[in-house]
């Protein structure tokens, strides 16, 4: 025991036991607080005194490891302890030795524990915390042209800008006095505009200006309610503009960014299973900026137009396997005879084939060469496809592709999630119906499938006819008839063979069309079955949705599914008339849409109080 009170000997015994931070603290306060080892009748000869200094270097590994954690907690507040703390393990082996390394960080260091989103967001905030913002403070020789207030009395040295409340602004007084200094030093002043471009980054919000209620709201990790949100908004807005009388959109997001980051749990969008929707930030940053353009409507201001981001491929939005390796023990030979064995089970068995134990066990063998030929550019024809994966057009078989593709399963999804929220979103267009449709739908469907009325009011709502989605027919039509009888689009639609009254519908099943053809019938009788199976369509055959009902299927994307990447969309950039210069132009593109982000903060500031 004497040997382990030298630092060495000791940090060697936590190695060998491979003790984590928290147990070599442990096992640190366990010597220093239980006094003598060995009774007063015995001493030690040529002992080692322990100096506790020489763990200082753990002391600060541990110190370390809890700024890391505390980063990660608010980045991703939902990740397990158990992840967090094998994060930190894993920089450490690293070769991480202080929070300013935090920059180095690359995505492949922890590509084995978090998803490709969650990584992106985590390198975000490392880079955020160790980021270092420089600001180009000019010095001002002294001048009868400034005001006093400006300069020290009687001093003849060079005088530094000040503002005249330190809780004020820091930046819009130093352009200012630049301002005033203008006329005496033209030729030998140093430029103003670093500072200008980092005014977001420094901006200071008045939250001691904001509503008590505000104040409450943020202190309790509470939703403030949404009239005490837009008065918090037009300080916002007002506080702003005191730096740039129109900030552009990247500015007000840098604004927004901030106040979602320091305080998710009052202004972020929040799915109901704590995730963002998006970066969490989309319901803010348009107020702001609408309140912005509103005010600067009677003035002179031209509206900025922030430089164009470029979209990714909407191939692999939302898509975790998009495009995998071939498992260990597959070669192309042995997985393109396993495609044979399927095709040749589906022309013996037919669609019943696909509840066969090997049938399940050979089309998750085959992943990989399903998705090598749905990606093939140019895109192959749906009955092609058809053809080689006869199975992957059976429902089963759609909705365990997309759960291999996004991490998803998506029939369980969207029905937990209709059950969860199905009526609250009714209940919230009873109290605030948008226009007549709303209302035809709730006097008329309240006796139809909750999924279905739910998704009527929400097309209603953003304005969307019902057939941009989905089409009746009669319920003894075949799939033959449909091809035949219906004018069928060429972007996926659901067809509901009922029967019943205009209004209350009695579903029979349902079938899938794409490219003017049925390719998957599904005799459950249910409507969320075939959304489910619709919806999981656009992301295996890397479709955009449509514009006819781009709206309602990104909200069922972000509410219902879960699927909220950060950047990127599935709806078309389709053409608008320019409001400045009369002619169509390509409409921007932005990763959530306006009406679904409104839409989502409404139910969500609706729901926090439906009980």
């Amino acid at each position: 025991m004497t040997c382990a009170t030298h630092r060495v000997f000791f940090i060697n015994i936590h190695r060998v036991l491979h003790l984590q931070i928290n147990e070599r603290h442990q096992l640190l306060q366990a010597f220093l607080s239980a006094g003598s080892f060995f009774p007063p009748g015995v001493s030690v000869e040529r002992g080692t005194q322990f100096f506790s200094d020489d763990y200082n270097d753990s002391r600060m590994m541990a110190n370390m490891s809890e700024e890391i954690k505390e980063i990660i907690c608010k980045t991703l507040p939902n990740l397990s302890e158990e992840t967090q703390w094998q994060i930190i393990s894993k920089l450490q082996s690293s070769g991480l030795e202080s929070k300013e390394d935090l920059k180095y960080v690359q995505q492949e260091d922890i590509a084995d524990l978090l998803p490709v989103i969650q990584r992106r967001k985590l390198l975000d905030a490392f880079k955020l915390e160790t980021e270092t913002v420089t600001l180009d403070f000019q010095v001002i020789p002294t001048s009868s042209s400034l005001s006093s207030d400006w300069s020290v009395s009687g001093s003849s040295s060079p005088t530094l800008c000040a503002p005249h409340n330190s809780s004020s602004s820091q930046l819009s007084p130093i352009l200012s006095c630049s301002s005033q200094a203008r006329n005496s030093e033209p030729s030998n002043r140093p430029s103003t505009s670093q500072i200008l471009k980092t005014w977001p980054e420094t901006f200071q919000v008045p939250w001691e200006q904001m509503p008590q209620e505000i104040r409450s709201a943020v202190a309790d990790g509470k939703r403030p309610k949404p009239v005490e949100r837009r008065q918090m908004v037009r300080l916002l807005a007002d506080e702003m503009r005191r730096y740039e009388a129109n900030p552009t959109r990247a500015q007000c997001l840098s604004v927004v960014r901030n106040i979602i980051r320091q305080y998710p749990k009052s202004f972020a969008d929040i799915a109901p299973d704590g995730s963002l929707l998006g970066g969490g930030y989309t319901s803010l940053l348009i107020q702001v900026k609408n309140r912005i353009e509103n005010v600067n409507r009677d003035g002179s201001f031209l509206h900025h137009r922030s430089s164009t981001d470029k979209r990714g491929p909407t191939d692999t939005y939302g898509c975790t396997r998009f495009q995998p390796e071939l498992p260990p023990e597959e070669t192309d030979d042995t997985v393109e005879q396993h495609r044979q064995r399927l095709e040749e089970i589906y022309r013996q068995e037919g669609a019943s084939g696909a509840e066969r134990a090997e049938v399940k066990n050979l089309m998750e063998l085959t992943y990989s060469l399903q998705r090598r030929h749905i990606n093939t550019l140019p895109p192959p024809d749906i009955e092609d496809l058809k053809t080689k994966w006869p199975f992957l057009f059976t429902p089963r078989y759609i909705y365990a592709h997309f759960e291999l593709l996004t991490d998803i399963s998506v029939l369980r999804s969207l029905e937990l999630s209709m059950e969860e929220c199905g009526r609250a979103i009714t209940e919230y267009f009873r109290g605030k119906p948008t226009n007549k449709d709303v209302k035809d739908i709730l006097s008329n469907g309240e006796d139809n499938e909750m999924a279905l009325c739910v998704v009527q009011l929400l097309m209603a709502h953003f304005g969307e006819d019902l057939t941009g989605l989905i089409l009746f027919t009669d319920v003894s039509a075949t799939a033959a008839d449909v091809e035949t009888t219906l004018s069928l689009p060429a972007s996926p639609r659901l067809i509901l063979p009922v029967s019943g009254a205009t209004g209350q519908v009695t579903i029979r099943g349902w079938m899938i069309t794409f490219e003017g053809r049925v390719i998957s019938e599904g005799i459950t009788p249910t409507f969320a079955t075939g959304l489910a199976a619709v919806f999981a369509i656009y992301y295996i055959f890397n479709l955009q949705y449509q514009d006819e009902a781009a709206c309602t299927l990104e909200f069922i994307q972000r509410r219902f599914i879960g699927i909220n990447p950060e950047r990127g969309t599935k709806a078309k950039r389709g053409k608008v008339v320019s409001k400045k210069k009369g002619v169509i132009v390509q409409k921007k593109s932005s990763a959530v849409n306006t009406h679904v982000a409104m839409l989502l903060k409404n139910l969500l500031d609706f729901e926090w109080n439906f009980i």
